[in-house]
C-alpha cells in the first residue's frame, strides 16, 4: 500500500483528511501535518521526514502539500537527499485538494506510486471548474446529499 501524507499550513490538511475520512472511510497509512504559526521549517523537516519513514510499506509515499514554493513544500524538497539515501520512494503533489486526495487513497493499492501521482494531478485539474458556467450541467435531480 502506498503511504499518503497531507502536509499544509494551519488546518487545511487535517480538514482534507477528516474529510477524506467521512467520505470514504478511515484509512490506513494517511496522516496529515500542519505548519503552525512559529513552528520553525526545521522542525516541519524532521516531522515529515519521520512520518514519511512511518508510512512507508514498500511501494511508496505520495505526498500532498498546499502551495507550490512555500514552506511544507521546502521541508518535502529538504528531505530528497535522506530518502535517496534510504532508497525510498516519495512524490510531493502541490496544490492539493479534496477530489486528488481522494483519488489517492481509492486507487494506491492498484496503481505503481508514479502512475498514481499523475492520475491525481489530473484528478486535482478536472476537478477545478466554475460553477456558474456549468448551470447547464446540474441536474433538478441532485441534491446537497448525493455527496
Amino acid at each position: 500500500m502506498i503511504g499518503v501524507l497531507l502536509v499544509s499550513h494551519g488546518k487545511m490538511a487535517e480538514g482534507i483528511k477528516d474529510s477524506v475520512s467521512m467520505i470514504v472511510g478511515e484509512q490506513d497509512k494517511f496522516e496529515s501535518l500542519s505548519l503552525n504559526p512559529g513552528q520553525d521549517i526545521e522542525q516541519l523537516k524532521d516531522n515529515l521526514f519521520d512520518c514519511s519513514k512511518s508510512l512507508d510499506s514498500g511501494q511508496g509515499v505520495l505526498i500532498f502539500v498546499d502551495l507550490l514554493g512555500a514552506s511544507p513544500y521546502n521541508a518535502s524538497m529538504r528531505c530528497l537527499p535522506e530518502w535517496e539515501k534510504l532508497g525510498m520512494n516519495v512524490r510531493v503533489i502541490t496544490g492539493m485538494n479534496l477530489p486528488m486526495v481522494i483519488n489517492a487513497v481509492c486507487n494506491r493499492d492498484s496503481l505503481p506510486l508514479l502512475d498514481l501521482a499523475k492520475e491525481c494531478v489530473e484528478t486535482g485539474h478536472e476537478n477545478i471548474q466554475e460553477a456558474i458556467g456549468n448551470m447547464a450541467n446540474f441536474s433538478k435531480s441532485q441534491n446537497e446529499d448525493d455527496y
